[in-house]
């Protein structure tokens, strides 16, 4: 748990929200539902619960609450948001902000992230999936693999072992686009019995289900088109990342005027941050861990949040 002060506002992050244990997916990594809603009750209690417009005025006034406040946010549209934050949220009669890659909506297609998350679902020892991946790319993409030096790839991580680490990197961030879609697909086909559009259909959340979350007084924000990393993306693909995002949460009435980003991986730089100044976008969440205080409540293209896990009961 983390230390809570006076004069600051803390931001919490929420991914998987569901009964995990009873599920077909039980080693998923995210929070039990029950967990949930004690952690909801705790932070009811200690905490001053702020609204999307809460959260702006205090930005633009620069008038921290004495009591500690927080605003809970909710990434990559599951439908673990609809059917079980969203109605227990409404019994508690607070809101949250909710940030969905609209692709998701359009294509009925699996991101990529979420890919690797099942696969890892279903092995309970990530060493053989990580030696067939090394393995892979060695067969298959050898001098891709030699351009890649494992031992210079930093492993550290709140949440996951070095060789889970290792694995999501490679997948992420460390192979050309190409290469790590096909490699991705090579290992959901070989490790997972699970169809794309099956999964797609019980995974996220659909745009009736977010308008009627909108009516009760929920807020979306942008988590762009297709959940890449932003700071690597050429200005053009930026540029459609938001703009198109932007576009499809007005064109289906589920837009708020204080709009708000969520990097997608908490990708950003002082690029994007010049990209997004351009939208009227109100303020942008990154991965980075911090409260906002009167130290860096100005910095609101780069605002910290906590994970869920930081707020365990």
């Amino acid at each position: 748990m983390i230390k809570v002060s006076n004069n600051n506002i803390y931001i919490v992050m929420y991914h998987y929200v569901r009964p995990i244990r009873n599920s077909n997916f039980k080693n998923l990594k995210g929070l039990e539902y029950n967990l949930f809603k004690k952690q909801i009750n705790y932070l009811i209690n200690k905490f001053n619960i702020l609204t999307n417009d809460d959260f702006f005025e205090i930005l633009e006034n620069k008038r921290i609450p004495k009591k500690p406040s927080i605003l809970l946010t909710f990434d990559d549209g599951y439908k673990d948001h609809y059917d079980y934050v969203y109605p227990y949220l409404m019994k508690k009669k607070i809101s949250g902000i909710f940030y969905p890659p609209i692709n998701i909506l359009i294509n009925k297609k699996v991101l990529e992230v979420n890919k690797i998350h099942f696969i890892l679902e279903k092995v309970k020892d990530i060493k053989p999936i990580l030696d067939d991946l090394i393995l892979h790319l060695k067969e298959n993409y050898i001098e891709t693999f030699k351009r890649i030096n494992l031992k210079k790839i930093p492993l550290n991580s709140r949440f996951d072992d070095k060789e889970t680490i290792l694995f999501k990197k490679l997948l992420q961030t460390y192979l050309p686009t190409d290469t790590k879609t096909k490699i991705i697909n090579y290992l959901f086909d070989k490790y997972t019995d699970l169809s794309e559009k099956d999964l797609s259909s019980i995974l996220y959340f659909n745009k009736k289900e977010m308008k009627e979350m909108f009516k009760d007084k929920m807020i979306f924000g942008s988590h762009g088109c297709n959940h890449e990393r932003w700071n690597y993306l050429k200005n053009i693909n930026l540029n459609n990342e938001i703009s198109n995002s932007i576009q499809f949460f007005k064109k289906n009435k589920i837009y708020d005027s204080n709009f708000s980003i969520s990097y997608p991986y908490g990708g950003y730089n002082n690029k994007v941050i010049n990209v997004v100044k351009k939208y009227n976008i109100k303020f942008c969440l990154t991965t980075e861990v911090g409260s906002i205080n009167k130290y860096n409540i100005k910095n609101r293209y780069m605002i910290p949040r906590y994970d869920t896990n930081d707020f365990v009961i």
